[in-house]
């Protein structure tokens, strides 16, 4: 990914992108999904944007634009929660943090699940509302109508991303400072819920929505899913609309699941967010840039690989034994066993002890029992669909699979099944995140505003790449040492999962804490090598001569700051958590 979208030495893309005007002055960030790896990383990644800063403010609280996706939206909500709260950045790590560490989220949702007094309203009895109801039992309990409270904050775009499954479209829950609106709303270009609707949703409604991913989850379902009883104007159906703006008719409830199926990495959400801000009008222009962009920079924190494990057929001997079966050997082993059944039952009448008597006849029954099921489907595909009304042209072409060995037919299935769940659950949604990535980087506009925050960056291939391609960054970058690459492996070795396993907890250099200092280091290394990369490239020469001694100031500053770190990172990677997590 990263040498899809490089700087090139190209000469003639000379003046065709420009540098920021005010690099640092604003910035919008975006927090992908990817289960808990990805809010741990994100919290990294937030954790150290607010230990850096620019003109006398962090980074972190220069930002103007948030949009999370999937677990992003965990980080996402607790810290638009926790500042509308009048909290600190810490309070929110702490409370993240702790959630990831205490709560066994899987055990009780299900337990949630398994409890027949938690279901005695209309809400479906679902897993995702079982999580639902955790998020906002041990999580987050506040509505979206917080978002409108009068404590101001530095957020100006906030939108937390799911996907809806009526018109195949991102379903977005986001609040504007444009005042130019007319409405204000959630959804999306066909389906607008009211304001006054959306304000009553749970945040923990809204982190299950945006964090519902594919065959790990059902849809949860607008406005159903989101009813709870002090809910007034949810209940109202009166109040939704009926129909789109272009006069499609909206079918409710509406199936909403992971943002992370339409757009990984929220990007979409930010354009719009951009677009919005460029029509802010009076005090609100102070929070834009007075440039080609009303942000000066985008930070992408993303913790998916640009590459995916190859596929990995299904062989026909992983099916031992009764893979060399077919449904006509089901037969043969049916009348067997009713031979077997017959000559136990016989044994039973004849035999002259009680106890000899009981064991024949249990066998006998057995034996026939067993003969039925065989002899029933030993009828094969074709006499078990026959049943349900399926054609005479249909059923000629199932004969065909009755023939087939059990191994062939586990391996036709199982072929299918694991190639259509990669095809969904990798292949169409690394698509759709190259296809968003490659529509930044060919903007002329967006190419030199944007920092690719990717998990991986520091791993042992990566390095390598760097090395042979991107010779101009200093030697410190180009080799971030074996403990940092140590460290950046063992983050991403954790599986897209809802939870940390206890022996993933054990230990000062755990699995939380590992991956939350990959998005410390991780987050430190991509500042530094878009300072070195961008600001200061061969490329962009002329624009950084024309920066004033002042900014150019703030940018060595900043730079000698992050190499600080960076040195500190190298020899322990986790220092910066070692020091959060002593303040929690």
């Amino acid at each position: 990914m990263e040498n899809e979208f490089k700087i090139t030495h190209d000469l003639k893309n000379i003046g065709k992108y420009k540098l920021p005007l005010n690099p640092f002055d604003n910035i919008a960030i975006s927090l992908s999904g990817g289960g808990y790896r990805a809010t741990s990383f994100h919290l990294g990644t937030i954790t150290y944007l607010s230990t850096k800063q620019w003109k006398g403010i962090n980074l972190l609280e220069r930002a103007r634009i948030l949009s999370t996706v999937s677990a992003g939206s965990f980080v996402g909500v607790k810290y638009v929660t926790t500042l509308k709260r009048g909290g600190s950045i810490l309070d929110c790590y702490k409370s993240v943090h702790s959630f990831m560490k205490d709560c066994d989220l899987a055990t009780e949702a299900l337990s949630y699940l398994s409890d027949d007094s938690n279901w005695e309203d209309d809400k479906q009895r679902s897993l995702i509302n079982s999580f639902a109801a955790i998020y906002h039992k041990r999580f987050e309990a506040e509505t979206f109508d917080m978002l409108w409270n009068d404590n101001e904050i530095h957020l100006k775009e906030i939108c937390f991303n799911a996907t809806e499954f009526n018109f195949a479209l991102p379903f977005c829950f986001y609040k504007t400072e444009n005042t130019n609106k007319k409405h204000e709303n959630i959804g999306n270009r066909k389906i607008y819920i009211p304001l006054e609707v959306a304000k009553e949703v749970r945040f923990s409604d809204i982190i299950a929505a945006s964090s519902c991913f594919p065959f790990g989850f059902e849809p949860i379902n607008f406005p159903d899913d989101f009813d709870y009883p002090e809910a007034v104007k949810l209940k109202d159906a009166s109040l939704l609309p009926n129909h789109a703006f272009d006069g499609d008719k909206i079918d409710y409830p509406i199936g909403i699941m992971d943002g992370s199926i339409y757009d990984n990495q929220g990007i979409d959400a930010v354009v719009a967010s951009e677009k919005r801000m460029r029509q802010y009008q009076n005090e609100q222009k102070i929070f834009c840039s007075n440039d080609t962009k009303a942000v000066d920079l985008y930070i992408v924190s993303d913790v998916s690989a640009p590459t995916m494990d190859s596929y990995i057929r299904s062989t026909e001997h992983h099916i031992p034994y009764i893979g060399k079966w077919n449904f006509g050997s089901l037969q043969i082993f049916g009348f067997f066993s009713a031979a077997i059944g017959f000559f136990c039952l016989a044994f039973a009448i004849y035999i002259n002890t009680k106890l000899g008597t009981i064991a024949f006849s249990i066998l006998g029954t057995l034996g026939f029992l067993i003969a039925v099921v065989l002899l029933v489907f030993s009828k094969g595909l074709t006499g078990l669909t026959k049943r349900f009304g399926v054609s005479d042209y249909e059923l000629k072409r199932i004969l065909h699979f009755d023939r087939l060995k059990f191994g062939t037919l586990y391996n036709l299935f199982i072929n299918r099944s694991r190639s259509g769940i990669k095809l969904v659950s990798e292949v169409f949604i690394k698509q759709m995140n190259s296809l968003s990535l490659e529509r930044l980087f060919s903007d002329p506009f967006w190419k030199p505003r944007i920092v690719l925050n990717a998990a991986k960056k520091l791993m042992t291939s990566e390095v390598i790449k760097r090395k042979k391609k991107h010779h101009y960054l200093n030697e410190e970058l180009l080799d971030p040492g074996r403990e940092i690459i140590s460290a950046t492996e063992k983050a991403n070795t954790k599986m897209t999962t809802l939870w940390f396993s206890d022996i993933e907890l054990e230990g000062e250099t755990n699995m939380l804490d590992t991956i939350i200092a990959c998005g410390q280091f991780t987050t430190c290394f991509n500042l530094l090598e878009y300072i070195e990369r961008t600001l200061k490239h061969e490329l962009y020469a002329k624009d950084y001569e024309a920066y004033n001694d002042v900014i150019k100031f703030e940018i060595d500053t900043l730079h000698n700051q992050l190499m600080e770190d960076w040195r500190k990172f190298k020899l322990d990677p986790y220092w910066m958590v070692k020091e959060w997590n002593e303040k929690n």
